[in-house]
Parts: C-alpha cells; structure tokens; sequence
C-alpha cells in the first residue's frame, strides 16, 4: 500500500519541549525520587504508560502527589490559583507550559486588567481553556460553535482569543460573528502554527489519497480535530490510537492512504502504524516493484544490508592504504558487523520503538538471528586466523568489546565512582564505539594481515571510515532521538542537542572533503582518496535530505539512502583499481 506521511505530523514543539523538560527531570533524579506530572503530560496513554516505568508518575490532583519532590505542569498550563497552591504545598515546580500558551495566558491577563471580557473560543472542558479562564478575574466565556455568540449578555469591550489547538476556520466564523456584535472587540488569533499547518496539510492531502488515518489519543482535542476536518471533506477518516486499531480488512479497498497524527503522538509510534500500513496489500493491486521492495525490507532490517555496506567499506579502505583488496577482508568485515548488530539488537530498548517492524522480526525468529549471529562471529574469526595471528587476535579482541558493550561490567556499588554499569550507558557512546568497531576491522585487519603494517596510511584509512561511519550512525541517531530518550538511552543528539549534532555532521562532512584532498600530497593515502569526495557529497546529500525532510525520516527510502553511501564507496574503489 502506498502511504503518504503528512509533514508536520507528531510531536508539536510545546509537547516536545515539555517531554524534554521531564525527561530530562528523570534522568537527574535521585533513585527513589518521584517525579509527578500535575494532570497527564500529553493526552497519549501509550506514552503515560512509558514515562510511569521511567518514575513520571501522573497525579490529577495535589493530594496524589508526594509533597516536597518536584512536579511538572504540562504543556497546557494551569491556573494561577493552582500554581499558587503547589508552590504553597512545598513542590519545586517544573514549568512545561508551552510558550504559545503562556503567551496568550499574557494576554488575556493584559486585558483583563483593563477592564475586557474574554471569550475564549475551545472547548470549556479543556486543560489548556481551563487554565486560560484563571488569568480573566472570572470575566471569561468560552464558545464552541457560532450558534453560541448569541446566548452572550452585553458587554462594553471585548477581548477574543482561541485555545492554540482550535480549528481555524471556526475560529474565525465566531470571531467575525463577535466582531458585528460587539463593536469595541479585539481579536488575538491564538490558533498556534502547528495547528494552523497540521489542519491545512490534512485539507490538502485528503485531495490526494483514497482514505486517511489520524493517530492519537481519543482524548487528545488536536487529534480529534484533525479527524473532523479529514472526514468532512468526505473521505473514509480512521482515528486510531495504535497500529493495533487498524482496519486491515476495510483498508485492503484503499490503495493510497494518508496519515496524519495530533500534537501528541511520538514520531515512533506513527511509525509503528506506517510500517503497518506498508505491509496491507490492496486488492486487485500487484505493483510491479512489490517484491523487491519486500526483499529489500528484510535485508535492511535483518542487517544484512548493513553488512553488506560494511564490506564495501572495507573494500575501498583497501585502495585507501594501496593495499591489495581481498574477498577475504570483505567477509570478515561482513561477518563482525552482522554479528554485533544482531546480538546487540536484543539489547536494545529503544528498538522496539524506532524500528518497530524490526524489532519484531528479531522477536519472531529469535533463534534463527542468534544462531546467524555466533556463525558469523565464527566464520570472521576462521578467515582472519586463515590471513594472519595478528589480524586473529586484534578481531577477537573486538568481538569481546562487541559482546561486553550491553553486559554489566561494574557492581552496584560502583556506581558512586564510575556512573555507569554498562559501556552502552557511557553518554554518546552508541555512535562512537559503532565508528570505532567498524573502522579497526575494515582498516586496520587487512593493515595486519599485510605483515604487521600499520603505517600512517593505514590510520589515515582508519580515521576516514571512522568519520564516515560516524556520520551514518549519528544521523540515524538523530532520527532516533525520541524513542532513546523515552528508555534513557544519552545518544549523542540527546547529550549536545539535535542542532549541534547536525552542526558536528556538516563540519565533519566539509573536514573530511578537505582531508580527502590534501592526503595524497602528504603521502597518507593513494589517488582514491580523490574520488571519495563523491561519497563526501553523498553524505552530504543525506544530511540535506533529512534536514528538509525530502524523504521520511525513518522509512525504507531514507535509510537505503543512507546505507548506499558505503555500497557508493565500495563500487568507486572498484572503478578506480580498473581505470587506474
């Protein structure tokens, strides 16, 4: 089935910055320390339940809420009254309110206090409307549909704003109606961007797909806005919360479906329903490029394809140094990549939220995997014996690092003095150590196997493969970055930010183009080195691609799109040994 994503789906920057804000409380916290949310902090269950595990308890009220610790007020907002009585009942705030929200609770106190009426127009059963009424004096009147304008009593100045999440064009209808009504009226059109983008995207994209699905809680109002406005223009409109809700059988009668998700769906989770989607074979549909779409799935998730990559890395490395390429180099590469990323796979907690699909293909042939797994590392290691001792041990050695990077290494009692039991939860280590892994067997391995020779081209291959591989594995990072902070997991997006790590990855794009350069006039690497500048803009235009978003983060596109530079590197060193 053919999906199409709208844009501006998911997380909006309020829930986004509020997630952040608790994440970020729960991650410092001391281990018996509670963390309380003043209400849900997102109208999502699946996340709720989440964020319990992590120690973010959710209290409706005060008296559910240990009194000293700390507590978040969500992204809606509150009262003033209340504020007033958590800071009364001795909590330390964290104030989550979004930004948008906390403006137009500015303005309406503004006005108030000038003696205004305010008409809200939301829902009056709302968090955000609710904590919006606290800053009006008790001068506040919340509409719903225009019919309601003339139930109001008279009034001499008139201050009109909207709950951030409302519909647009509703919103307008009221305040014209008000406006006619009351001559002395100002109007704030309070509808944040997010909203305004995310209903003009559903409108637009409803035009171009048989049926549309909206992810999202039922209690969430965006999201059941956004299910309104798909099912008004007419076409089948599905509101699910998860992939699990999915109609299989009614939409195998759609061949395209859009999907769109409210304010509070996490991107992993409209990922999940993606996937899902994906998989439902329209009737009376068999697309020529059906199965080898299929094929390719499974050799991406299954890792194979990242073997594959792997390989061909190793390969060019090879002409890097001006080392004869062997096959040999290639299989032992393959092998140890598979191998780690497979086993390491089960240790991943933050998996079965970013690659859901994946993670439930490891699920269901979980024998198989670890059975493919210590075959490889088998194999890697006969092959490498096979070439010399040296390359023997160094690919041992790695394995064990491999093996030991999801294993408790340190005691409980530790912890005071090294912070982390394991090498997975050393910050930023996930992009390192997987840069570190694949460049010592794709470089230095064949360096050795060639008598012990690690000569300065043989680190200069080493540190190009290195920053190539890194900027493949923080990339995904990036794309990653919620599901790992969801189980705790301090990529290097989460430790220096989603903006300084794209920064980092442009820099290392353009600081790697100029090494590729100069190398050869410094006798560190061959006359291939020129033409790795092709992979450089690559990964160049990788970066830009996710940047502006050109292919969904996270889909069969993007990350084949990301996996080929190294399969791009691998043909070049081809080409260049037959031309040169």
């Amino acid at each position: 089935m053919k999906v199409r994503v709208a844009k501006n789906a998911g997380f909006c920057m309020g829930v986004r910055r509020a997630m952040d804000l608790v994440l970020n409380a729960a991650r410092d916290r001391q281990p018996d320390e509670i963390i309380h949310t003043y209400g849900p902090l997102i109208h999502n269950n699946q996340v709720l339940e989440i964020l319990e595990r992590r120690g973010i308890r959710c209290s409706k009220d005060l008296t559910e809420a240990e009194e000293g610790g700390r507590i978040a007020i969500r992204a809606h907002g509150i009262p003033p009254q209340e504020r007033k009585a958590i800071k009364d009942k001795g909590f330390k705030i964290i104030n989550a309110t979004c930004p948008r929200v906390g403006k137009v609770q500015g303005i309406i106190k503004k006005h108030s206090l000038k003696g205004y009426d305010i008409v809200i127009v939301g829902d009056d059963n709302h968090a955000e409307v609710i904590g919006l009424k606290g800053f009006a004096n008790g001068r506040a009147y919340v509409l719903k549909t225009p019919e309601e304008v003339d139930r109001l009593p008279s009034m001499d100045k008139l201050l009109v704003v909207a709950q951030t999440t409302q519909d647009e064009r509703a919103f307008k209808t009221i305040a014209g109606l008000l406006e006619e009504r009351y001559p002395e009226t100002i109007v704030y059109n309070t509808i944040c961007d997010s909203t305004h983008n995310r209903q003009d995207e559903v409108r637009a994209l409803c035009n171009e797909v048989d049926a549309m699905v909206v992810v999202g809680g039922r209690h969430s109002g965006n999201t059941k806005r956004l299910a309104e406005i798909a099912a008004a223009t007419g076409i089948s409109t599905f509101h699910i919360e998860t992939e699990e809700e999915l109609d299989r059988e009614r939409l195998q009668d759609f061949e395209t479906v859009g999907v769109t998700a409210g304010a509070s769906t996490p991107h992993w989770l409209l990922r999940r329903v993606v996937h899902e989607l994906e998989s439902i074979q329209p009737r009376g549909v068999r697309p020529l490029g059906r199965n080898f779409e299929h094929y390719l799935r499974f050799f991406l998730q299954s890792n194979l394809y990242v073997a594959g990559g792997a390989g061909c890395l190793s390969y060019a490395a090879a002409v890097l140094q001006g080392i004869k390429p062997r096959l040999a180099d290639f299989f032992i590469t393959f092998f140890y990549v598979f191998a780690m990323h497979v086993l390491n796979r089960y240790a991943d907690k933050a998996s079965r939220f970013n690659y859901p699909s994946r993670a439930a293909l490891y699920e269901r042939y979980k024998f198989g995997f670890f059975l493919a797994s210590l075959s490889g590392v088998s194999a890697a290691l006969i092959i490498a014996n096979a070439q010399s001792k040296s390359a023997f041990f160094a690919l041992l050695a790695m394995t064990g690092l491999g093996l030991l990077y999801s294993v408790r290494i340190f005691p409980e009692s530790w912890l005071k003095i090294v912070r982390v039991a394991k090498l997975k939860d050393i910050p930023a280590s996930k992009t390192i150590f997987v840069a570190g892994g694949w460049s010592v067997v794709a470089t230095l391995l064949p360096a050795l196997r060639e008598g012990n020779n690690l000569n300065v081209k043989a680190f200069f291959a080493f540190a190009a493969v290195f920053a190539l591989v890194f900027l493949r594995s923080a990339l995904f990072d990036i794309v990653d970055i919620q599901g790992d902070r969801l189980v705790g997991e301090e990529t290097l997006p989460i430790v220096i930010g989603e903006k300084r790590t794209r920064r980092l990855l442009i820099y290392l794009v353009f600081g790697l183009a100029i090494a590729f350069v100069v190398a050869p006039f410094l006798g560190l690497a061959t006359g291939f080195s020129y033409i790795l500048l092709i992979t450089c803009g690559y990964m160049g235009l990788s970066l830009f691609v996710h940047r502006r978003e050109l292919l969904r983060p996270g889909s069969l596109r993007f990350e084949t799109l990301v996996e080929n530079s190294f399969y791009l590197s691998g043909g070049l060193a081809v080409l260049y040994q037959l031309v040169v």
